[in-house]
């Protein structure tokens, strides 16, 4: 799918569809009842739309639901009318993206695999920089600022006092790709030697010794959340659509892909050292400075 709904929607509709089913009732008796088609409450019940507070105050009335869970479900249909902090950088924020920065707020955990790039939350501004330069629908110098700008304001996420757990493994071709020059290279490999001090990033590098693995098909982002009522999603990461993956058997098959790849990969330390030692190699291909 290319549409994800937020957690906080998806936690809605589950709701409801539990409280109705425990009230005896249809959809389309709900609907009925209600005066409305049957497609919108199933579509509120899957969490297909936004829902208004108005509307789940009817269905929990109809439900005859106690007082307090009611006002726990009005909240919660509140929240998710909030706009996101992401939201001050519309102008760059392509709608299907703004569903994963809303999943991203609220993992607890993240899974991803990197064969070509520095993972964005790791990502320097200036790396940043040259490789949103180089997307075909970000052309204009404000555009890939506003979006260099949008990628450091993600990984705020990294350092929060409730930080997410970001465990990536990065090919080593990634590590080596001259993105925007020995000088910017270097600054990038030496920003994630300090990241893996955090207590909650791991990184881990597949060598190229590691030879065939189960990422040979591309980059891909698990995030896991903390309710176990919340299913974890697969993110991927297309040129011009990004797609969501939700149904158990495929999440599953991406979390043992990761699991693969992290036994493949070095141990963390070993990567550590290895990322080290490239960000010397690349030092060492920066021009020296006319005198």
């Amino acid at each position: 799918m290319a549409y994800i709904p937020s957690i906080k929607r998806r936690r809605l509709g589950v709701a409801l569809r539990r409280v109705r089913e425990q009230s005896g009732l249809t959809t389309d008796d709900a609907a009925k009842r209600l005066g409305w088609s049957k497609s919108k409450v199933s579509r509120i019940e899957t969490a297909a739309v936004t829902v208004i507070p108005d509307d789940v105050r009817a269905l929990l009335g109809l439900y005859d639901v106690l007082t307090e869970e009611v006002e726990q479900l009005v909240t919660l249909t509140q929240e998710d009318r909030q706009p996101g902090w992401w939201r001050q950088y519309s102008e760059v924020l392509p709608p299907e993206f703004e569903g994963y920065l809303s999943l991203e707020s609220e993992a607890s955990r993240i899974l991803t695999y990197q064969p070509d790039l520095v993972p964005g939350l790791l990502q320097t501004p200036d790396y940043a920089r040259r490789v949103l330069a180089q997307h075909p629908l970000t052309v204009m110098p404000y555009e890939i600022e506003r979006s260099t700008q949008l990628r450091q304001a993600r990984q705020s996420r990294l350092t929060s006092d409730d930080p997410v757990v970001l465990d990536a493994v990065i090919n080593e071709g990634a590590l080596r790709r001259m993105v925007g020059g020995p000088a910017v290279l270097c600054d990038q490999l030496a920003h994630l030697v300090t990241m893996v001090d955090l207590p909650n990033v791991v990184i881990r590098v597949l060598p190229f010794s590691a030879g065939e693995h189960p990422g040979t098909n591309g980059q891909f982002t698990v995030l896991e959340f903390p309710d176990p009522d919340d299913p974890h999603v697969v993110y991927l990461d297309g040129l011009t659509t990004n797609y969501y993956l939700i149904g158990l058997r495929e999440v599953g098959a991406y979390q043992l892909a990761h699991e693969r790849l992290r036994a493949l990969a070095l141990a963390p330390d070993e990567s550590r050292d290895r990322i080290a030692s490239l960000a010397e190699e690349a030092q060492a291909c920066t021009p020296p400075t006319p005198g």
